[in-house]
């Protein structure tokens, strides 16, 4: 399996949280279907058009944390405005709390791909390598721009242990054996979130999962029960 390899960083990001309400709360790690989203907009597709050409069967994402996060709690001023004159003129607004992801030096990922489509994932793989995106990418809100570095390709093996295996991306809980996660390792800040893995038509949440990842950017020593990939000196499983 061929698996592209690239790394989203910027100063800030948002991925809002599917349940919170009027307090826009956010994840420390974005979910599949921001990612999913970043995807399409870097080959241009149009809002809900994808969800099927880049949904879990066709479209497979990993991810890592390279660095300690933190958040803050800002307020927003949102201006109630049917009009170009209400928005010189305000005449109603309200406050909300909105949380924002930061770190010491902003925030990095480092995204894994591949696609069941070769034609498809060359065509990813050709604009990532030449910055040829259709659409600015964003981390989850479009006022947080991110810059995308293209790390290389390369060639995943499918592999399967009964033993502990080192996992360097999230790890969905499903896959995890009863009792097959290893907390022993000294300073582990093991964090759990649940998020949505697949839209359907009008932006509705199809699937959501359960998954774990260490905070400080280290990876998960499991046992998995399914196969996970080797590539590039490491082990990852797919959202």
């Amino acid at each position: 399996m061929e698996v592209l390899i690239f790394d989203i960083c910027g100063r800030f990001a948002h991925f809002r949280k599917f349940f919170t309400n009027s307090s826009s709360l956010t994840y420390c790690v974005p979910p599949r279907t921001v990612l999913e989203g970043m995807i399409a907009a870097i080959l241009g597709k149009e809002r809900d058009s994808y969800y099927d050409a880049l949904g879990p069967d066709n479209l497979n994402i990993a991810v890592k944390k390279l660095c300690r996060t933190r958040k803050i709690m800002q307020t927003l001023n949102y201006l109630k405005a049917t009009g170009v004159g209400e928005l010189i003129a305000q005449k109603e607004h309200t406050q909300i709390p909105f949380e924002i992801v930061t770190g010491e030096k902003g925030v990095k990922y480092r995204v894994y791909i591949s696609h069941s489509d070769s034609v498809i994932l060359a065509d990813i793989r050709e604009r990532l390598e030449n910055n040829k995106y259709f659409y600015p990418p964003y981390m989850g809100s479009a006022p947080f721009n991110c810059n995308v570095e293209y790390i290389d390709s390369f060639t995943a093996n499918e592999r399967e242990s009964h033993d502990y295996v080192y996992i360097s991306t999230l790890v969905k809980q499903d896959y995890i054996e009863e009792r097959g996660l290893d907390i022993t390792a000294a300073e582990l800040s093991i964090m759990k979130e649940k998020m949505p893995r697949d839209f359907e038509g009008d932006r509705r949440i199809k699937e959501i999962a359960d998954y774990l990842y260490e905070e400080n950017g280290f990876g998960l020593r499991v046992k998995l029960n399914r196969s996970y990939f080797s590539l590039n000196n490491e082990n990852i499983v797919f959202l």
